[in-house]
């Protein structure tokens, strides 16, 4: 063998040699990219531009739950989660073009139906069209991401709720961050958050600058919270309350950094407040007036009951022509001296929203013959004829108030008695329809041939503190204030008062009201005010009983006995000018019947009927409450502690009597 072919054995063997080496690195080489492919913790994936899978790694089996062989049997956009299909598809597009893809996410779904977020990264061979990519898990920061949203989203319609907004500002930047609702609070644009502190501060009224800025500096000096109400102005100029709460932040050196804090919207809570200051003020001011009322009715009804129940004892005696004439006028004069009082105290009640109907059940020709009965005697004396005009079918009994009923035909008949010269005055009361034989509406009208009313004054009339004019108050005297209050009752029963006039031949007030139909009587339904009838033949009662009078004011004492002796001629009389010695006297005697003051010294009404009911001995005595008071509350109270009956300062005889047998 030559020297030449052993030299080309030899670079053959080392050429062998060669190339098995580079087969051995390569081996070597794909069993380590082999290695570092499928033991990654990073989903890693071949794919081509048709949309298939060549090849996955572990990790991209492990973490969707899919075997390899599930993955690569389909196009891997059956995987992905539907909402980012779209996005998906673009991103493979923008691949094609030889863009690569960095922190590109979607969400891919996992075979046990739920899904994963994956950012990935990856590029193409445009050479082969082959794409490679890797994708990492970060499922936990997009929930956490999501989370936080929510969070946000929620703290934030939280802070629109409550109208509250949070701040905090860096001291040594001078920067100030707000929340959205701040910037709602404050109306200004959340865009636009150049200078806001200094928008803020111009916001605030001018007089609340100096204070807060204050507050902040004592702040940072002292280092505790602060909280401070101010006003800001608002775009259209109105003003709105916030309340501020500041505290600051400090760092490792115990300086203060930044203040955070918040702001809330406090207008709906002033205005709240404010309101029921109002409220309690006007509650405060209409209890002041009600005490002043009752306070004032007792002190001028008191010396009045004297007036009016003296001459009326003294009218009922021997007078001569002279005497008879000015005791009448006496009389007269502390009557309409009453009226005025009661006009004046019934507004104020009305006014102030405290009238209330008691309904029950009444007949309306009672009420109407009772009503007629009062003007017969003035009727006569002006010699005008006083007709009663009832509509027969009317029902026997319905549901009304009884009183104030009463109340508004006595202000309508009182008035077309007192203008009305000559002729007659009709109180007329029609039925206009009944309503399945449960509802009744009544027309109430009160016709008279009086002067009349020009028709430029028909409005007026109807005004508190106001008659037709000047000369009629001159000539009749009164209030001006019947008629209103006569037309605010009825207001309570959705009804009002309708006048037609012709000036120089009369007037017609009416107005209807519409009723309960009432099928029986009560048995405790009983007649506020006897019959004419029963007045014209009252004849003095024989009875021998025992009253007892409780009354501190030695006029009115006198005056109440003076008006049971003549009632009762054969009766017998204690007197007692306080509670104390009314129980001693009741414990001593035996008493029918208690006529009992409210205001006394010493024990007043309501603490003596207190101890009547409470003693074994004498708690069946009946006793009637003698008050100067007219509130309503009033006479609420005497019959809640315990007594049977009430009059009203000053009375008459005829009330006296009235009130005495109903007990005795």
């Amino acid at each position: 063998m030559t020297n030449s072919n052993t030299n080309n054995h030899l670079e053959k063997i080392e050429a062998l040699e060669k190339e098995l080496a580079e087969y051995r690195s390569r081996d070597n080489l794909y069993n380590n990219f082999n290695y570092f492919f499928n033991e990654t913790t990073d989903l890693i994936c071949i794919a081509n531009l048709e949309g298939y899978f060549l090849k996955v790694n572990n990790a991209f089996t492990k973490t969707l739950g899919y075997s390899e062989e599930e993955l690569l049997s389909k196009q891997f956009i059956n995987y992905v989660h539907p909402d980012d299909i779209e996005k998906t598809l673009q991103e493979i597009a923008n691949l094609s073009e030889g863009n690569n893809t960095v922190d590109f996410s979607n969400r891919y779904v996992k075979k046990d139906g739920s899904f994963i977020y994956l950012q990935w990264i990856s590029t193409i061979n445009q050479n082969t069209n082959i794409i490679f990519a890797i994708a990492r898990d970060i499922t936990i920061i997009e929930t956490t991401k999501e989370k936080l949203v929510l969070s946000e989203r929620l703290l934030n319609e939280s802070q629109k709720m409550a109208k509250i907004g949070s701040w905090e500002f860096d001291i040594q930047k001078q920067e100030l961050f707000w929340s959205d609702e701040l910037f709602t609070i404050f109306e200004f644009d959340s865009s636009e958050k150049e200078n806001l502190y200094q928008r803020y501060i111009n916001k605030i009224s001018p007089e609340y600058r100096d204070p807060l800025n204050q507050i902040i500096e004592k702040t940072v000096i002292e280092k505790n919270p602060y909280e401070i109400e101010h006003t800001i102005t608002c775009n259209d100029g109105s003003k709105k309350w916030i309340l501020g709460y500041g505290e600051p932040i400090l760092n490792e050196e115990d300086d203060v950094i930044k203040l955070r804090g918040i702001a809330k919207d406090i207008t709906t809570q002033k205005e709240h407040d404010e309101a029921i200051k109002a409220k309690e003020y006007a509650e405060a001011a209409s209890q002041a007036k009600s005490d002043f009322l009752a306070n004032m009715s007792h002190e001028i009804r008191t010396p009045l009951n004297g007036i009016v129940g003296f001459s009326d004892l003294l009218i009922k005696t021997k007078l001569d022509e002279n005497q008879l004439v000015y005791m009448r006028n006496i009389n007269h004069s502390a009557n309409l001296l009453l009226e005025i009082i009661n006009d004046i105290l019934e507004f104020s009640k009305i006014e102030s929203g405290k009238l209330e109907l008691s309904i029950e059940p009444i007949s309306i020709k009672e009420i109407a013959n009772q009503v007629i009965s009062l003007f017969l005697p003035q009727a006569t004396a002006k010699k005008l004829q006083l007709k009663l005009i009832i509509d027969t079918n009317i029902p026997d009994k319905i549901a009304a108030d009884a009183l104030r009923l009463k109340q508004v035909l006595v202000n309508l008949l009182s008035n077309a008695v007192k203008f009305t010269n000559f002729g007659e005055v009709v109180l007329q009361i029609e039925l206009l329809k009944i309503v399945k034989n449960q509802f009744v509406t009544l027309q109430f009208s009160v016709i008279d041939t009086g002067k009349g009313i020009k028709s430029e004054n028909l409005d007026k009339i109807f005004h508190s503190f106001v008659q037709e004019d000047a000369s009629t108050n001159k000539k009749f005297g009164g209030t001006g204030l019947g008629l209103a209050i006569a037309n605010k009752i009825l207001s309570y029963s959705k009804s009002q008062i309708h006048v037609t006039s012709i000036w120089g031949e009369g007037s017609n007030f009416s107005f209807t009201l519409n009723f309960k139909i009432e099928d029986e009587t009560p048995e405790n339904f009983k007649k506020l005010v006897p019959e004419l009838s029963e007045i014209e033949t009252y004849e003095e009662s024989l009875q021998k009983i025992i009253i007892l009078i409780v009354e501190d004011n030695p006029i009115n004492m006198l005056l109440a006995n003076k008006m049971i002796h003549k009632i009762f001629p054969n009766s017998t009389t204690f007197e007692a000018e306080n509670g104390e010695v009314a129980l001693k006297i009741m414990n001593e005697q035996s008493i029918d019947l208690v006529l009992l003051d409210i205001q006394m010294p010493v024990k007043n009404g309501y603490e003596t009927i207190i101890a009547i009911r409470s003693n074994e001995t004498i708690k069946n005595t009946p006793v009637i409450a003698l008050t100067a008071g007219i509130m309503k509350n009033e006479k609420q109270k005497c019959l809640a502690l315990g007594m049977d009956d009430y009059i009203s300062k000053p009375f008459n005889l005829l009330e006296l009597k009235t009130t005495i047998n109903k007990y005795i």
